[in-house]
């Protein structure tokens, strides 16, 4: 399947909502959403709004401002300035994300353009080294508003580019902990008690991630490369021959 890529996917991103209506009030807390701010947000194009006109909303709603009605107009604009340069730096992406679960964004009618968008933010990790998107951000924002990630986990598995290697060396080697001898993401935004959660520390720990690794040593010639997956076998290992290591002693 062809991705777009996830540049002209955030792009078409207010049209594709262009038939949801503007809010004509949000009910809010006004120490949350000062009036002010939600005059801004009822009354300026949805594309015209800047990082700073959303950041209240953005953080709280759902909680103590509006509902998942007025989240679903504001959404692509949110997405928008999360995924641009020089944009929104909060809420993170990862809020952004839960909010999407928890407004049941797969029933919307929209829900294409976000799995769209979705899969073109996964094909850069797979495909390019990316400064501007950090994976375990993606990973835990993916993992936060689909029910699985499994398909890109095993994606993940080929290791076939130096991109793809590059962005699990950043991974595992800076942004996992282990614990009681399992490899898990250090990202506090994680629900560990979610399905997905339970994915992706499958794989790191229970032989997939190293199966692809091993693979991947076998049919790789640069050195930098080699090193990079040595990196992440040690890391792997690791967590391993940590199952029997006291709690006390293991990282956090």
């Amino acid at each position: 399947m062809t991705v777009r890529p996830h540049a002209e996917v955030v792009a078409a991103l207010d049209a594709a909502f262009g038939a949801v209506p503007r809010p004509t009030e949000i009910d809010s807390c006004p120490c949350c959403l000062r009036p002010e701010e939600a005059a801004v947000l009822l009354s300026t194009p949805r594309r015209q709004l800047r990082a700073d006109d959303l950041v209240s909303y953005g953080v709280n709603v759902m909680d103590t401002v509006g509902s998942a009605e007025d989240f679903r107009y504001f959404a692509p604009r949110l997405l928008e300035l999360s995924l641009v340069i020089d944009g929104m730096d909060w809420p993170d992406l990862e809020v952004t994300f839960i909010k999407l679960a928890r407004a049941d964004w797969q029933s919307w009618p929209e829900a294409a353009i976000l799995a769209e968008l979705m899969d073109a933010l996964w094909a850069d990790i797979l495909t390019q080294d990316p400064s501007w998107l950090d994976v375990g951000a993606l990973l835990c924002a993916l993992g936060s508003a689909q029910p699985s990630i499994t398909q890109r986990l095993h994606a993940w598995s080929a290791l076939d580019n130096a991109a793809s290697i590059a962005n699990l060396h950043d991974f595992v080697t800076t942004q996992t902990d282990i614990r009681k001898g399992r490899l898990v993401p250090r990202n506090a935004y994680w629900d560990s008690t979610s399905a997905t959660f339970a994915e992706l520390s499958s794989w790191l720990s229970d032989g997939p991630a190293t199966a692809a690794v091993q693979a991947a040593i076998a049919s790789q010639t640069s050195e930098q490369v080699l090193a990079q997956l040595a990196d992440i076998h040690i890391r792997l290992l690791q967590a391993r021959s940590d199952t029997n290591r006291s709690p006390e002693s293991q990282e956090t």
